[in-house]
């Protein structure tokens, strides 16, 4: 189990640096905004990778089989740690379905039903990250839909892992990872909120009034 990250690159570097985030993932919203400042996509890119030495996954334009192949080989050419992401159409698994053949592995996005996952899982797809507030917004169970691929998988005995996108809040992730997805994808902000808790707060600070009171040489290293 492993903590993916989403963010600005001041946001992903931040929880990089923490030793607690295991890679990071693009869309392209996420893109734009790291390029606003003048940057290419592939310069940014780069300089991410550099600092944070985590793998960077990346969502193709595509929209054919073959854009999403010679995509993935131009930016293999920048690192070997930026790993391709598609999204669950016919013209995306099929690319993966490729890559996955050739030993790349894959991020399957855009999963909202059942059948895209099980049609990921014939891609023999890495991982594929169902969406889940959006399928929600739409009305639809997501927790069940995370609980049903699931079940589908482990019957089966599908190595595809699952790990959910549009995860929006501390619980989303709770509700995801006890439906048994694998992990998640979260921005900063919800990565930020994931060690919180009210009784952890009011026992630090029960902690802190007895070390007060606590008898200490002055070499002590506190301050």
């Amino acid at each position: 189990m492993s903590i993916w990250i989403a963010g600005t690159v001041e946001e992903v570097f931040a929880a990089s640096k923490t030793g607690l985030v295991n890679a990071i993932v693009t869309n392209p919203t996420v893109i734009a905004g790291w390029t606003k400042g003048g940057q290419t996509l592939e310069s940014v890119a780069s300089d991410v990778i550099s600092a944070t030495q985590l793998p960077l996954y990346m969502q193709l334009h595509g929209p054919t089989q073959e854009h999403f192949l010679r995509e993935t080989a131009y930016l293999k050419r920048i690192s070997d740690r930026i790993i391709p992401k598609l999204p669950a159409t016919r013209e995306g698994l099929a690319a993966a379905a490729e890559l996955e053949a050739n030993n790349t592995e894959t991020l399957i996005t855009t999963v909202c039903s059942v059948n895209q996952a099980y049609a990921s899982a014939s891609a023999h797809a890495t991982t594929i990250c169902p969406y889940f507030s959006r399928v929600r917004d739409a009305s639809e169970d997501a927790i069940e839909l995370i609980r049903n691929i699931a079940t589908l998988y482990r019957r089966w005995g599908v190595k595809t892992h699952i790990r959910p996108a549009s995860v929006r809040s501390v619980q989303d992730v709770q509700d995801c990872l006890l439906a048994g997805a694998d992990g998640v994808i979260i921005f900063y902000d919800v990565f930020e909120q994931l060690f919180l808790h009210p009784v952890t707060e009011q026992s630090l600070q029960a902690f802190e009034a007895d070390w007060e009171q606590t008898n200490r040489l002055e070499t002590y290293p506190f301050d």
